[in-house]
């Protein structure tokens, strides 16, 4: 009996058992909102418009006594455990299928909810589907399994590692075109998190469920074993509030008329009625709500006015769900090529040849053994070109179309497939691809840039928006002489480490000595500069003599050395006059690569803007002298300042020092004081007419040269 005991105990200690509910949802965005405080007045406007077309819909609604017409949501489920098939599929189904009951208000417990709420049930006939495509067009089932080796999940910053490939997770699937669900163990007894439609980036917007929260059968653990940890998140997802406001005390709410005031979260499953401060007669709070934190046997409904703002979410926020294709079937039929993607030329290009490349995908049943692929630049003459080769079903080749030259300026180049296996296609609607690129000669020095015309990114130069958020714009707001400059908004960013780039035209350094930027900043931070903080936002400069394929960094400050305005902003940054600083870095280092492009990167870390004006590219021609002995040291006689100057800057200098004929060390410093001119400046003004000796110690000799100091 002793160890039918001992075994029932081992058993139950492994099954991870949760007494109460635990969303991270809003905390996860108050984190956003630390990080970023502008963040707060985008989310109050928000939620005044959802509030203000909630009330509006609800009007029209029972105006035209109608109801809202079904829609489907395609889903996406992705496993992310160190035993992933720890969730079976019929678990997923059994999630898909407890959604659909309660996003119908179909559910077999609804007689459950008391007759005091019956009146307020709403229905959001909303359905959701396992995917049946990829966003390639590949069947699937709508469940990827992913093995992860991390133990556990945190809800920090939304859960975001589980969301990337590169921190243990599962990347997501077009989340314009599928709802994203995450199962992966979470940390600290959390059952779920989702992203509100605003503040997150496309690839993080989702769902994350612990997997003892998810469906009702398999690793589902009571009390939250009925699906309602989804339902939940997803009303979250639809933009949905906690019904007590996220706030203890009655002042807090969730913006819905037709859910009582409630002071704070209701735990477990109590009975009704239940009353507190803020609803003290009965039927008293809406524990039963589904955004409560109710065990998952208690939660049955939405309300009308939750079910209005969710709808209003849907076709505001989330409208291209309800176009996508994802929950309709392949049907492959027999003979079927396309064009999946135009790989290049993309973007800017540095050369006036192109070398098209596409991906060609076999969306046939039959094996693709050939297919005629049309491609033109703009309105310009046809080219065809004729592969041959095996391409099984939904299979994929890359295809390099014949070389050829473009002219200055922006262009569109399309590519289609036409007569698959010899014949006509049959589905000609998914033969095209296309890709924008652009073409620019070089640019002449001296070369000035101070972002005054009315066309940007002016001619030659290229913005990256990795992520599709903020970015490098113009603005009227500051300049450091004109009107205009260009600026990247952190204070809005929130998030870390995102970069964005924009690029200078090309260069080319043929004949030139040497290459000097010049540019004007203005710069501020939200935090205090003499914090502990460990990121600041920060701008790189680089150059690229490859058209972006890697970057020699010359240029990288952030912080307290920085910044411009040395108190801290906690609005947008907009800089006075006296706020801009000029700037320098020397290009020369760059030359002998040839060609090359000067790349301005900004790192966003939420702090505030950067603000970039007057960029000025210049050469400058060599001393005879410098360029055969490698440095020069002047003026000789020294009446002030002494210069040493090197062709290149020496990387085994150690320190350069000047002593008197006594050989009293007069003055030092270290190798690493050169500036961007490859020159070191003492000053001597105050030193004794004489003779002084410059010693340049390297690291493994030492060169002295004679000078004459005279007033």
């Amino acid at each position: 009996m002793r160890n039918f005991t001992l075994i029932i105990l081992a058993c139950l200690y492994v099954i991870p058992a949760f007494a109460q509910r635990k969303c991270g949802t809003e905390e996860a965005m108050q984190q956003l909102i630390a990080s970023n405080p502008a963040f707060q007045k985008i989310r109050e406007r928000k939620e005044a418009r959802l509030q203000e077309m909630t009330r509006s819909i609800k009007q029209s609604r029972a105006q035209m006594k109608t109801v809202y017409p079904t829609v489907t949501i395609p889903v996406v489920v992705h496993i992310v455990l160190k035993n992933p098939s720890l969730v079976t599929d019929e678990q997923v189904q059994s999630q898909i299928d407890a959604l659909n009951r309660d996003y119908s208000a179909s559910a077999p417990d609804i007689p459950s909810i008391p007759d005091a709420w019956k009146g307020r049930l709403g229905d959001a006939q909303i359905q959701f589907c396992l995917a049946q495509r990829t966003p390639d067009d590949n069947p699937t089932n709508g469940i990827e399994r992913v093995t992860t080796t991390r133990t556990s999940f945190s809800v920090s910053n939304s859960a975001s590692a589980v969301k990337h490939v590169s921190s243990g997770g599962a990347d997501a699937w077009n989340s314009s075109n599928y709802l994203n669900i995450w199962v992966c163990n979470l940390s600290d007894n959390y059952l779920g998190i989702a992203t509100f439609p605003e503040g997150y980036a496309a690839r993080e917007q989702g769902v994350v469920i612990t997997y003892t929260g998810f469906g009702t059968t398999g690793s589902a653990v009571a009390p939250f074993n009925v699906g309602r940890t989804t339902v939940h998140e997803v009303g979250h997802y639809f933009s949905l509030r906690h019904i007590w406001g996220d706030e203890s005390g009655c002042a807090a709410d969730d913006g819905i008329d037709d859910t009582p005031l409630q002071g704070n979260y209701t735990y477990n499953c109590p009975k009704f009625p239940v009353t507190d401060a803020c609803s003290v007669d009965s039927p008293g709070i809406m524990f039963n709500n589904f955004m409560d934190y109710s065990d998952d046997a208690c939660m049955l409904l939405f309300t009308s006015d939750q079910v209005d703002r969710m709808r209003l979410s849907l076709n505001e926020d989330r409208a291209s769900l309800l176009s996508s294709n994802g929950c309709v079937p392949l049907n492959l039929l027999d003979n079927d090529a396309q064009i999946l993607s135009v790989t290049s030329p993309f973007g800017q290009i540095c050369e006036n040849s192109i070398a098209p490349s596409v991906i060609l995908k076999n969306q046939g049943k039959n094996t693709l053994t050939s297919v005629k692929i049309n491609y033109l630049v703009d309105d310009g003459s046809l080219k065809t070109y004729n592969w041959t080769g095996s391409l099984t079903a939904l299979k994929t080749t890359t295809v390099q179309l014949d070389s050829n030259t473009t002219e200055e300026g922006a262009h569109i180049l399309k590519a289609y497939t036409l007569s698959p296996n010899g014949i006509a296609d049959d589905d000609p609607t998914n033969d095209t691809g296309w890709t924008t690129f652009q073409y620019y000669r070089d640019a002449n020095f001296p070369y000035v840039e101070g972002f005054e015309g009315n066309t940007f990114p002016p001619t030659g130069w290229e913005i990256k928006n990795y992520d599709n958020s903020y970015t490098w714009e113009l603005t009227s707001d500051a300049a450091s002489s004109g009107t205009k400059s260009i600026v990247m908004h952190n204070l809005a960013y929130n998030t870390n480490d995102a970069i964005d780039d924009i690029l200078s035209p090309t260069f080319n350094p043929a004949g030139h000595d040497s290459v000097f930027l010049f540019f004007d900043v203005a710069a501020a931070a939200f935090s205090s500069v003499n914090s502990s903080n460990a990121v600041w936002d920060s701008l790189q400069i680089f150059t690229t003599s490859d058209c972006g394929k890697t970057l020699d960094s010359l240029y990288k400050k952030g912080g307290a050395g920085f910044v411009t305005r040395k108190q801290p902003v906690t609005t947008e940054f907009v800089p006075m006059a006296s706020e801009w600083r000029r700037d320098s870095v020397n290009l020369t280092p760059i030359i002998k690569k040839g060609q090359f492009r000067v790349v301005f990167r900004n790192i966003s870390n939420a702090e505030n803007n950067i603000y970039l004006d007057n960029i000025n590219i210049v050469t400058k021609n060599t001393l005879p002298y410098l360029k055969e002995k490698g440095i020069v040291v002047g003026p000789v006689p020294v009446v002030n300042q002494l210069f040493i100057t090197f062709l290149e800057a020496p990387n085994n200098l150690d320190y350069i020092a000047i002593y008197n004929t006594l050989g009293q060390l007069v003055t030092k410093q270290p190798g690493t004081a050169i500036n961007n001119s490859n020159r070191f400046i003492f000053d001597l003004v105050n030193e004794p007419n004489g003779i002084y000796f410059v010693k340049l110690i390297y690291r493994n000799n030492v060169k002295t040269i004679k000078i004459t100091k005279v007033n």
